[in-house]
């Protein structure tokens, strides 16, 4: 296998291609890390912390997270992550399924490039009305009840406020700055497609993936292995049953 591996090092091309992708990574990681102007991701940071030691929910918020590579996290420019493009091409599949006109437009010589145009449009619409939405339930984390819940707590204890100066410029700024994150990524993504390894948005979702992998292992094992009285003992049949699920997920079957 590593001789295998060695051999297609040495072939130019596939090398350009893979070192090209690793600098894509590393692109997407730096992205992920930069923090939205006039957000103090201190308070976000805490908040996921004791939200994970305490189990005190969040569940929606840890999966939007767990997408975006953890840059909901550090309130990064990539925080709505590749997922607005996604959703963009889901609709417009059913669209083309249930309007004639689109159907037919995806079978013409052409048609897919002008699919792709309108998915990318929908894609921008996406990124506004979701950053839109981010920056109100920054402004206002108090009101985040069911994605956020214990926020205003976790703000009370380190005496900040989650957003320095709340208001129009700051739902502005960080619209800008989320839109033009995610059409980042969709061009990224892209890019690797034509001249890195192939698939890239599908990449960019497994490294946002596997970047939370080992905090998300951790997690797992202070909370089901017992460490000086932290953590809780696995019924065996449990964790029989969890490893057959994950075979069976696995498996596809």
């Amino acid at each position: 296998m590593v001789s295998a591996f060695l051999n297609t090092v040495k072939i130019p091309e596939l090398r350009r291609r893979i070192l090209f992708t690793l600098a894509v990574v590393v692109v997407v990681r730096l992205g992920a890390a930069i923090t939205t102007p006039g957000v103090n991701q201190a308070v976000l940071q805490e908040w996921f912390r004791s939200a994970l030691t305490e189990k005190s929910g969040g569940n929606l918020a840890a999966l939007l997270n767990l997408f975006s590579g953890g840059a909901l996290e550090n309130c990064a420019i990539f925080s709505l992550g590749i997922m607005p493009y996604i959703s963009a091409s889901i609709m417009m599949q059913l669209l083309s399924a249930v309007i004639p006109q689109l159907g037919r437009l995806a079978r013409e010589d052409g048609g897919r490039q002008k699919i792709m145009q309108y998915t990318r449009f929908m894609t921008l619409g996406l990124c506004i009305f979701q950053g839109y939405l981010l920056a109100i339930g920054f402004q206002h984390p108090e009101a985040q009840r069911f994605t956020l819940p214990g926020i205003a707590e976790t703000i009370a204890k380190l005496g900040i406020p989650l957003v320095d100066d709340p208001g129009w410029v700051f739902r502005v700024v960080t619209v800008i700055s989320l839109t033009t994150g995610t059409l980042m990524l969709m061009w990224l993504g892209d890019q690797i497609t034509e001249r890195g390894i192939g698939n890239g948005i599908s990449l960019i979702i497994t490294i946002g993936i596997v970047a939370r992998l080992p905090a998300a292992l951790a997690q797992a094992w202070k909370t089901f292995v017992p460490s000086g009285g932290q953590g809780s003992q696995v019924n065996p049949m449990v964790l029989v049953l969890m490893i057959l699920f994950l075979f069976c997920v696995i498996a596809g079957v």
